[in-house]
């Protein structure tokens, strides 16, 4: 083998390491910042005081952390989509059961528009966020906008 090929290969290799440690890191930040999420949800959910600081003005404590019992279900299935486990049609199966409880419905119908806003420009985030939204839409009992 000349030199070149070697140096050429060696180049590659290293190359290689870079994206898969960049890659490795990556998951370990998100699966970091998921727990944090998850740590102060919980801290909601289980300190209904603290929870009504956060509350929206028009909703009841207890509305609110039946809520945030959902959108911690959410998190936990975005991260596991964020490290690439659900994707395609198991991730459209998925929104779909979520979507099956009337919790999820009530969920998305209050803070959907929410985390669109907050996935838009992150692509991965918007096909999750996608996923639930159809699901949303498609469930025979969602009730249109208005009515």
């Amino acid at each position: 083998m000349k030199t070149s090929h070697a140096a050429l290969i060696l180049a590659a290799m290293g190359a290689a390491h870079l994206v898969q440690k960049h890659l490795h890191q990556r998951q370990q930040n998100e699966v970091a910042v998921a727990r944090i999420q998850n740590d102060w949800l919980t801290h909601l959910t289980t300190h209904p005081d603290f929870a009504q600081l956060w509350a929206p003005k028009d909703m009841d404590v207890k509305e609110y952390v039946q809520l945030l019992h959902a959108n911690q279900q959410i998190c936990a299935l975005s991260l596991r989509h964020q490290l690439g486990l659900i994707r395609g049609s198991r991730l459209r199966f998925i929104a779909k059961a979520v979507m099956e409880k009337e919790i999820g419905r009530r969920y998305w119908a209050k803070f959907g528009s929410f985390r669109e806003e907050e996935a838009a420009g992150d692509k991965l985030a918007e096909r999750f966020t996608a996923a639930l939204h159809d699901a949303y839409v498609a469930h025979p009992d969602t009730q249109p906008v208005g009515v």
